[in-house]
Parts: C-alpha cells; structure tokens; sequence
C-alpha cells in the first residue's frame, strides 16, 4: 500500500507588481480614485498553477492625513492561492495639492478724501478685506490673506498712496495674489473761518 500526494506549497506568481498613484486632491478624499485603485490590487496582477485564479487582500486602514484634505496611505496587496499560500506587493496612493487658491472677486482700488490724520480707519478696513477680494480653495475650503503694506507713500499735505499685493494662501502653502491701491486725496479748498474785514482809515 502507498499514497500517491499532490501538494502546493508554491506561492502565486506577480507578473505585474502594484503601481504608486499620486491625484490631485479633490476636497473629498478622492474616495473614487481610491477605491478604484484598491479594488484593482494597484494595478497588480498575479496568477497560480494549482490554482489557477487567486484571490486578493489588502491592508488598507485609512489615509494618513496632510495638508487640508490631501493624505497618503502605503497598502500591502496580498495574492492568496486555494491552498493559503501567498504573496505580497506594496504600493503607495497619494493625495497632493499643487493648484492654487482661485480667486474670484479682485482686489480693488479706493480713493478716500483727506481727514488730515492718514485716514486710518479706512486704509484699516481695506487691508482687512483684502481689498475686497475673495478667494477659496478645493482642496483646503478657506484660504488664508496676507498682503505687503508697509506704509503709504506721501503726498501733499496728508495724502498719499499704498500699492498693495493682497496674496491668498492654502493650506498646502499654494498661493495666488491680486493687486490694487489705495489713495488719500484732497481736492477740497480751505474753509475760511473768519472773512476778510473791510478798513477805512482816515488819510
């Protein structure tokens, strides 16, 4: 009596290894490109002599998460035969930004009359406002304003003038800038307080 044995102790074969895949963030997670890209082992592909098809693993858990809705995530595909033996490949799926911010309303100039004390109130709430511009961001929702004031340059009296670049940042440091100024001017006349008095002397 003897037992003739047919076993598989060989694992399945890659013959295409997984792919790294960078996207460009869409504010969502990219949830369809990823599950695309698990779904298909990375691009992945395997086959087994004794079992013919295999059937794939992965251990994906999450994104790591990186600047506003960008993330990263390094997952392990792993090819099963019929008989538990198996193989590995690795690869990693990337969020990035790279887009800047897009701005929808440009900054624009103001012209203000003189009050003789720098108009600060006006040239403050200008600054704060970007201008008036406005600007949003796929990937990070709201962006952040910076601008190069430094001071006005003078004019006559109190006036003056300050080219300002208002510049809209993301989250992933991308930016976009607009520019616009602000001008004091004064095209009012004196007001005389006290009019001039007509004198008669005796000659």
């Amino acid at each position: 009596t003897a037992t003739f044995t047919i076993i598989d102790t060989l694992a399945p074969v890659i013959s295409v290894q997984a792919s790294n895949l960078t996207v460009q963030c869409d504010g969502q997670g990219n949830t369809s490109a990823l599950a695309a890209w698990l779904s298909s082992h990375g691009g992945a592909t395997a086959s087994d002599v004794c079992s013919g098809e295999v059937i794939w693993s992965n251990n994906f858990e999450g994104l790591m998460e990186g600047c506003g809705s960008t993330g990263t995530a390094t997952v392990t595909f792993t090819a099963w035969d019929a008989c538990e033996n198996s193989i590995s490949t690795t690869a990693t799926f990337t969020i990035i930004d790279t887009l800047a911010p897009v701005i929808s309303v440009q900054a624009s100039n103001l012209t203000v009359q003189c009050d003789g004390q720098g108009n600060q109130s006006a040239l403050a709430t200008w600054l704060s406002s970007h201008g008036g511009a406005t600007a949003s961001d796929v990937c990070s929702g709201e962006v952040i304003w910076t601008h190069n004031f430094e001071g006005l340059m003078e004019g006559c009296g109190s006036t003056g003038t300050a080219t300002v670049t208002f510049t809209a940042w993301d989250a992933c440091e991308n930016s976009i800038s607009t520019t616009a100024t602000f001008t004091i001017i004064d095209t009012l006349a004196p007001v005389i307080s006290v009019q001039a008095s007509n004198l008669t002397v005796q000659c």
